[in-house]
This record gives structure tokens, C-alpha cells and sequence, in this order.
């Protein structure tokens, strides 16, 4: 519950698009980011480079390159995660958490582990064996995604510039599935 008495309900998958959607997903991403959120925006980005990215992604779902989950209140998008299965023949059987993102408002209340725990039974659920995942230093990340059975495989120090003068590394983690 929140303090409206409106429960947030999911994590549920998205098979079609629905009005709204990318405009939802810009909004996440746009208050993850200004929370200061690894989900791939830097502050200073114009809101329409967000709103692109998620049109971009809804395509993707609706043409089924990718998968959604979300978590909401009402008509609120407050947590997402993407699969994505690799399309080369030698590594259809592998996947990428492309995205991971909770509403500032709802972190570290569980969230961020329902939307991975359903990422991971839609992987199942289309024959993934393996995954893996990028994300940026700085944010303790790390110990969240090892603490659900993530491996990290490598960093990339500096290659994330959040800002001028903040630079992050960037880190590779897989996963059995």
C-alpha cells in the first residue's frame, strides 16, 4: 500500500501496447535518472531523447524483439524490467536484462527483486538458459544483482560518463537461468 491507499500491483507482462505506454516509460526513466538511476540517461538529457528510446522499446515489444514487465499504480508505470533473447542462431539461447528500473518512491522495498524474479520465469518461459546484463558503478548494484545469483564477468573502467568529471565503470554480469 502507499500512503493514497492505492496498492501497487504487478509484476505484470505487457503483450500489447497500450496508449500511454511510451509516455509512461519516458516518465520512469525521466525520475529514475533525476534520482540519479543507471538506466542509460544522463540529467541533462532533453525529455524527447527519453521519449524516443521509449517508443523505440514499445515497437520492440509490439514486434516481439523484446519483453516487458511492469509494476504500476493505476495508470502509473513505477517499475519495468526488458528482456531481450539474442537473435544470432549460435546464441538464440541466450538473453540480456536490457533494463531494470523501480520508481525512486519504491526502491528498497522489494521491487527491483519481483521485477528480476519475473524476468527471470519469462526467460524460462521462452527457452533462455543464459543472461546477462550491463550496468554502471557507483550505486551498489553490484551487491544487489550477486545477491540474486548474478555473476560479475568484467569492467570497463570509466567507459560510463554520467557527467563531465563522472566517469563510472561499466559492468558485465551473467546468469544461468
Amino acid at each position: 500500500m502507499t500512503e493514497t491507499g492505492v496498492e501497487v500491483t504487478g509484476p505484470h507482462r505487457v503483450d500489447a501496447s497500450h496508449p500511454g505506454l511510451a509516455d509512461g516509460l519516458a516518465g520512469l526513466w525521466e525520475r529514475v535518472t533525476a534520482a540519479g538511476g543507471a538506466v542509460g540517461f544522463s540529467p541533462t538529457d532533453p525529455a524527447d531523447r527519453l521519449r524516443a528510446a521509449a517508443a523505440a522499446l514499445v515497437e520492440e515489444v509490439q514486434a516481439e524483439r523484446a519483453h516487458l514487465i511492469t509494476i504500476g499504480r493505476q495508470d502509473v508505470l513505477l517499475g519495468i524490467g526488458v528482456l531481450r533473447q539474442r537473435q544470432l542462431p549460435v546464441r538464440t539461447h541466450t538473453g540480456e536484462l536490457a533494463w531494470l528500473a523501480v520508481d525512486p518512491a519504491l526502491q528498497r522495498q522489494g521491487w527491483g527483486k519481483r521485477l528480476l524474479d519475473a524476468v527471470l520465469v519469462q526467460a524460462r518461459a521462452i527457452g533462455l538458459e543464459k543472461l546477462d546484463l550491463v550496468t554502471r558503478s557507483g550505486h551498489d548494484l553490484e551487491r544487489f544483482y550477486e545477491a540474486n545469483g548474478w555473476v560479475e564477468r568484467g569492467r570497463w573502467p570509466g567507459a560510463v560518463r554520467v557527467a563531465t568529471g563522472d566517469d563510472r565503470d561499466e559492468i558485465w554480469f551473467t546468469r544461468d537461468v
